[in-house]
């Protein structure tokens, strides 16, 4: 009898608890907001760690398997603590040599992209100019439309130099806010990676704690729904990630074969730009197409508006076509599913969407198929 009344008691408080956090948001929306983005603000290194820890761990297994099974086939004793130290840092240097082949890339291109467009400026403009004439000649009909395009574009030029010349405060103030939001990052970062280490050398503790935890709060029947989704939802988001890295080939083979084609330069360093970024969601393929347009660009602006058109082409092909059908029948959701749900989730939450919208609608779908879908199968017959 007491233990009832405890259950019930335990019961009403979340209750209470629950319904006293609903009315708090529900009457002080900005200060929740506020308490809220606080809060993120705090987690957001230990968020940082879970995620570096969670994509990590697909490379520790893997050095960490092959450590213990080097030392079963010698004969020797398995050290799995120092095996398991030796599988992190390799693969935090993996990840190290990751992050630097990808700003390496991208900031010596850019750098050059900037240097060979001012010295080549007034080249670029006379040819333009040059263009236009000849088009004039040509064409006398157009001479009107010609005339106005080149004034316009006269007074478009004018107007952005007076802007920067009277806003360049600001420009100089937003420049210096940049780097403190970037510092912010790195420093989190910094933090994450150190809470990742730790995470992964005791991980299996950790989540024996978890599951230890949550087999004391829930019942019998529930625990067995957390542990068969928790494993499910594993199994999708190290799926998702493989194929992340299968999606960024395909495009990094896609640019190299149809520059190959058409005769743009740079191909060798732009199919590595362009494969390496890609692993970066939205913003990934957005810097490598724009710095690699504009590297081209620097050689020939007609190539470079080619190249723009058939990157993004081939970009569009492969996540809205290709991967959904691939990624779909490894995660047993159907093609056009997985499409709609790319689209929607990146355009209703961003990067995080696109992170997460496929492997936890994956999830949701194996259960309906698995749990739900036969259930309301017997209730109908």
């Amino acid at each position: 009898m007491r233990n009832i009344n405890r259950k019930k008691a335990a019961e009403y408080i979340v209750a209470l608890l629950v319904i006293g956090a609903v009315l708090f948001v529900s009457i002080n929306t900005a200060e929740a907001k506020k308490l809220f983005n606080y809060g993120i603000t705090i987690l957001t290194p230990f968020i940082y760690g879970f995620c570096i820890a969670y994509v990590l761990n697909l490379l520790v297994k893997q050095f960490d398997g092959m450590f213990n099974k080097h030392a079963i086939k010698k004969g020797k004793p398995v050290k799995a603590t120092r095996n398991r130290v030796f599988a992190i840092i390799i693969a935090i240097l993996i990840f190290v040599a990751f992050v630097a082949l990808t700003v390496g890339m991208i900031i010596p291109n850019l750098k050059d992209t900037i240097v060979s467009f001012y010295k080549r400026a007034p080249e670029l403009w006379q040819s333009l100019m040059d263009y236009l004439d000849g088009i004039k000649v040509k064409q006398p009909k157009l001479e009107g439309v010609i005339t106005k395009l080149e004034t316009e574009i006269d007074t478009y030029v004018s107007k952005i130099t007076k802007w920067l010349t009277g806003n360049w405060s600001n420009i100089l103030s937003s420049a210096l806010s940049g780097i403190k939001s970037a510092s912010n990052v790195a420093f989190n970062f910094a933090i994450g990676a150190v809470i990742a280490f730790g995470m992964l050398l005791y991980k299996e503790k950790l989540v024996k704690e978890v599951y230890m935890i949550m087999h004391k709060i829930l019942p019998e029947k529930e625990y067995g729904y957390f542990c068969y989704v928790q494993e499910l939802a594993n199994k999708k988001f190290q799926i998702f990630l493989k194929y992340n890295v299968v999606q960024a080939v395909i495009t990094g083979a896609g640019t190299f074969l149809f520059m190959l084609v058409t005769g743009i330069p740079y191909k060798i360093s732009i199919t590595l730009l362009v494969t390496v970024t890609q692993l970066v969601p939205i913003i990934g393929a957005i810097v490598g197409t724009a710095v690699s347009a504009l590297l081209v660009a620097a050689e020939s602006p007609i190539k470079a508006i080619i190249f723009v058109v058939l990157s993004i082409l081939v970009q569009q092909l492969v996540e809205k076509l290709i991967n959904p059908h691939l990624m779909g029948k490894e995660l047993d959701m159907p093609g056009l599913l997985t499409f709609i749900v790319i689209c929607l989730g990146g355009k209703q939450f961003g990067l995080v969407g696109l992170i997460c919208a496929v492997p936890v609608v994956s999830v949701l779908y194996d259960i309906y198929t698995q749990k739900l879908r036969p259930k309301l199968k017997q209730q109908k017959e």
